[in-house]
């Protein structure tokens, strides 16, 4: 995968570094502009940038649909410009021929060119078909007989045979499926599940099976579908309506094995008791859930559906039971522990027109794809006038049995021009470097694996000499690829000159701290310790140990032995406005009472007062690294001015909005 870091990156010093315009008068392109008229808009170094490249690009990255302001023009002129000589000097280094951005730019290619090298209406259909699946979820069940799909023919036949046979004897219910999954499935798993797949819908199974699981009807057995792995017979046990995902939180107390099943449930049900009597929810999740994940935000969980699998089927069945934002369950069991859950959103499924793009970013990447390449590739054959000359038969004899081990020796090409598309020819040489990279072990015969591999030929052939023709024939998708190939080149440069150069020069960022010791300051702050106890009794006898010089850990011991909720202990060095409690008592040492709180019985021990300080760098680092950063960026944008001489033509910047 693409590292989406650097497309975010290059976004955010390129398109979508705005920030706060001024609020002006809003301004139009003049007469001249929307002319088309090209005239300078600054210089540095010997490039010239023009009116049509930089309104181009603004125009494209503007925020909404609203008239630019002369504000937000200017603003822009300035972070375009510093793009601009940050690029530059990239160039300068040859950047641009390191292989790891070659390789890099590559692969960002390749992703921009799928749109334009598929069919809309087969991508629209299969969206469509998607999102109908999307609406309803399958439990089906498996038998699966193992072929791989280069399997000599008298292998296949077997496999196929065995399969049908298989499914003869489930038909009318002559034997139970289930039964014969676990007998003769070769998925291991069947020996357990007897083929038990549970609900599941689009996207989650390989397109094949997909197919098969909602083309057959409830209670019927497929007809075997091949896939990678084999021959499979689906049998469709349920169809239900998909309910949309749904947002939970939890509070869970754990238990590591079957001895402290009961006493875990007893704290959960302590807990659950406390939220019955009107206790806070995100105070109670803080105080006593052990997921240390979701503790501190209220116990909150990612989205999930009924065919989520990461998530217990029980967990999911109680969460969709709940029928109000807000409410929460009984406690329950899963593999992980003891939960309470609560609801907290249902999010239906989205509207087909909501769903689209999204539907077409999984269409392109799945399997189901390939129907899309073959209506691609009979296009790109006819607009670009693919002839075959020789065609297979001047390479068919050069081939023996070798091919079929991976190991053919490729023979002296004649150079035989074997098809044509468009201007270029391909030679008997082309295809040889095709199956040096290409060819693998299999178990077809000759004849058909040089068949096979002459044709998977032709057809990347006609995909590369589209992609290779994109940029002169589609200007906005040059206009693209340079866009990624600077945006690259600028994360690289930039991540040199300043972020990962902030990171490692240790003595430099601390001499830049140091020199501005006076922005890196604690406040005033408290040494103490917030107690909150279970009930006004509890409070009063902690406060009297702790009066005595009692510490925390007498208080934990005297209530929480017999009461895991009796008291809980806060520990820390509070700074003066950062606590709402610690800001309404007198700031000097001594035992505070402090209001209730979701019915909890708080006071305070301040220890000591520390006065204002210096924070020592550790405890500032990301601040100080990212003040760091601002600093060797102004001081490098200014060595750039000096290397490449900046000028504006402030004239004709004016035409952009006069």
């Amino acid at each position: 995968m693409i590292k989406i870091r650097k497309i975010a990156t290059f976004c955010l010093f390129y398109l979508l570094a705005i920030s706060a315009f001024a609020q002006s008068t809003t301004i139009s392109l003049s007469s001249e502009t929307k002319a088309n008229e090209q005239f300078p808009i600054f210089s540095y170094g010997d490039e010239m940038v023009y009116n049509d490249e930089f309104m181009r690009v603004f125009n494209k990255n503007k925020r909404g649909d609203q008239q630019a302001t002369q504000s937000e023009i200017e603003e822009y002129l300035e972070l375009y410009t510093k793009f601009k000589l940050k690029v530059a000097e990239a160039y300068a280094r040859k950047m641009d021929t390191i292989p790891s951005f070659i390789n890099e730019l590559a692969g960002y290619r390749r992703q921009l060119a799928q749109p334009y090298l598929t069919d809309k209406s087969v991508t629209d259909r299969l969206i469509k078909e998607a999102y109908d699946r999307s609406l309803e979820e399958v439990r089906a069940s498996h038998l699966l007989i193992n072929c791989a799909l280069d399997a000599k023919p008298a292998d296949t036949l077997a496999a196929y045979t065995k399969i049908m046979g298989l499914r003869s004897r489930t038909l009318d219910g002559k034997e139970d499926f289930g039964t014969l999954a676990e007998l003769y499935s070769e998925d291991p798993s069947a020996k357990t599940n007897k083929g038990d797949l549970g609900y599941f819908t689009t996207f989650q199974m390989i397109y094949p099976f997909e197919n098969a699981a909602f083309d057959t009807k409830v209670g019927k057995v497929s007809l075997p579908v091949r896939t990678q792995f084999g021959y499979h017979l689906v049998s469709v046990q349920d169809r239900r309506k998909a309910l949309g995902d749904i947002k939970t939180a939890h509070i869970m107390v754990k238990f590591y094995n079957e001895t402290e099943v009961d006493s875990t449930k007893r704290k959960i049900d302590a807990v659950y008791a406390k939220l019955k009597n009107g206790a806070d929810w995100n105070t109670t999740v803080e105080e006593f859930s052990d997921d240390f994940n979701t503790n501190s935000k209220g116990g909150e969980l990612n989205w999930f559906n009924r065919t989520t699998s990461n998530i217990p089927v029980e967990f999911k069945d109680v969460a969709y039971q709940l029928k109000n934002d807000g409410e929460y369950s009984e406690p329950i069991k899963t593999r992980f522990g003891w939960h309470i859950i609560k609801r907290i959103s249902v999010k239906p499924i989205a509207s087909f027109d909501d769903s689209k793009e999204v539907l077409r970013r999984k269409v392109e990447r799945d399997a189901r794809s390939e129907q899309n390449k073959e209506v691609v590739v009979a296009r790109i054959k006819v607009e670009n006038k693919f002839t075959e000359v020789k065609g297979l038969a001047t390479v068919k004899n050069k081939f023996d049995s070798t091919l079929l081990q991976g190991q053919w020796n490729q023979p002296t090409p004649t150079g035989d021009v074997i098809f044509k598309i468009g201007d270029r020819k391909y030679t008997d040489k082309d295809f040889y470097a095709y199956l040096a990279t290409n060819k693998t072990r299999t178990n077809k015969t000759l004849e058909n694996a040089i068949v096979d591999y002459y044709q998977a030929y032709i057809i990347q052939s006609n995909l590369d000499y589209e992609e290779q023709m994109l940029e002169t024939k589609y200007s906005e998708f040059k206009y693209i690829m340079q866009e990624y190939k600077d945006g690259i080149l600028l994360f690289e440069l930039t991540d040199q000159e300043v972020w990962s150069k902030a990171v490692n020069d240790s003595a430099g960022l601390a001499n830049f701290y140091a020199s501005n010791q006076t922005k890196y300051m604690w406040g005033e702050r408290a040494d103490a310790s917030i107690y909150s106890c279970k009930d006004a009794k509890t409070a009063k006898n902690a406060m009297k140990i702790v009066n005595k010089g009692g510490t925390a850990s007498d208080v934990i011991t005297k209530f929480n032995s017999t009461d895991a909720l009796a008291v809980k202990i806060e520990n820390k060095k509070f700074e003066k406005g950062s606590n709402a409690l610690l800001d309404k008592i007198e700031w000097k040492p001594g035992v505070y009472s402090l209001e209730n709180e979701n019915e909890r019985v708080k006071f305070v021990q301040i220890r000591e007062l520390l006065p204002p300080t210096a924070k020592p760098m550790d405890e500032n680092l990301g601040q100080a690294t990212s003040d760091y950063q601002n600093y060797l960026e102004k001081l490098w944008i200014e060595s750039l001015k000096k290397k490449y001489p900046l000028v504006i033509y402030d004239k004709n910047v004016k035409r952009l909005y006069n």
